[in-house]
């Protein structure tokens, strides 16, 4: 086969509050399920206390995890990254086929979170006298009284670091955040750089914890995240490569992309993945592009569509032509 810059999917990996795995994923989402929901511990005795979430499958962490010895370091956003995308890079042989400084990563991530239990040794020592929080003693003794390693689960860069470490990936490295259209933007410049023969390979797509709680409390609190809207956490990744190289080695793949863009929009917010899910943000670019392509091209009569006007007023459109 020639050459002609085409740009196929060979590999998809999805966590979701519908299944552990993209096929469970997208099962689920042909059947019309919902997202199981459940409250956040941590909220109790506050106004958010009866408020719920989107909850997620068993997703046998200890087992499916490639470097289980990562995992007391990891954020949850950083967990259901690196699962999602060992899914599709095991799904399309990256490691097998591809040098690892040619493949990149195109890695969304959400808002910057942390666990109570870690953080709150560090409050409780910078409180002063008068029961105010004082930056003074937060420099002095609240960030001495931290886990070391805080910063792991802590900075929202990380868990795409993570994906990169546990997997080999040594070619370029892009990191978005953290709204809908930067996980937009992440596949959209993926890509371009498959079809530019900038990389043989892209490992790209994103993951979020917004249904954490301290992501949660401060979706609500500016507005961001209606009363009636169910917070999700979640994650998403495709492996993208030229359609020449995938004929060449024998490998399937879901169909070629022939448009991904990424465009202003002045209007109401349109997430077809909310109503079944919830609203996963920075990762939901990537998991509606992977059902769609699970869904052989977005042919199937429940494939989701445009993602249309997130907190950042973009909108991710694709064209997808389905495998035969």
């Amino acid at each position: 086969m020639e050459d002609d810059g085409q740009v196929v999917i060979s590999g998809i990996g999805m966590v979701t509050p519908l299944g552990a795995t993209a096929a469970e994923s997208a099962e689920a989402w042909v059947a019309g399920k919902m997202a199981a929901r459940r409250r956040v511990p941590e909220l109790a005795g506050t106004r958010l206390e009866t408020a719920e979430v989107a909850d997620l499958p068993d997703l046998n962490r200890e087992q499916r995890f490639p470097n289980r010895r990562m995992l007391k370091y990891m954020s949850e956003g950083g967990v259901l990254g690196c699962l999602a995308a060992h899914e599709a890079i095991e799904e399309a042989a990256v490691q097998k086929r591809f040098r690892p400084e040619r493949v990149g990563l195109f890695a969304a991530t959400g808002l910057a979170a942390a666990r109570l239990k870690d953080t709150l040794p560090m409050v409780a020592a910078a409180v002063d006298a008068d029961g105010s929080f004082s930056p003074a003693l937060f420099g002095k003794s609240g960030l001495p009284a931290a886990n070391p390693l805080i910063s792991f689960r802590i900075l929202a860069n990380m868990s795409a670091c993570v994906v990169s470490i546990i997997e080999g990936i040594r070619g370029p490295s892009y990191v978005f955040t953290p709204w809908e259209g930067q996980g937009g933007a992440a596949l959209v410049e993926a890509w371009r750089a498959v079809a530019a023969g900038e990389v043989d390979a892209a490992v790209a797509g994103g993951s979020d914890s917004a249904a954490q709680a301290s992501s949660f409390v401060f979706l609500r609190r500016r507005g961001i995240l209606g009363d009636d809207e169910l917070p999700a956490s979640g994650a998403a990744y495709v492996v993208l490569e030229r359609a020449a190289t995938a004929q060449h080695d024998g490998v399937a793949d879901y169909g070629r992309i022939l448009d991904l863009s990424l465009k202003r929009s002045d209007g109401p917010l349109y997430d077809p993945l909310a109503p079944q899910m919830g609203r996963t943000f920075a990762a939901a670019p990537a998991m509606l592009l992977g059902l769609a392509s699970f869904l052989r091209g977005g042919r199937h009569a429940n494939a989701p569509q445009t993602l249309v006007s997130g907190v950042d007023g973009q909108e991710f459109c694709f064209v997808l032509e389905a495998a035969p």
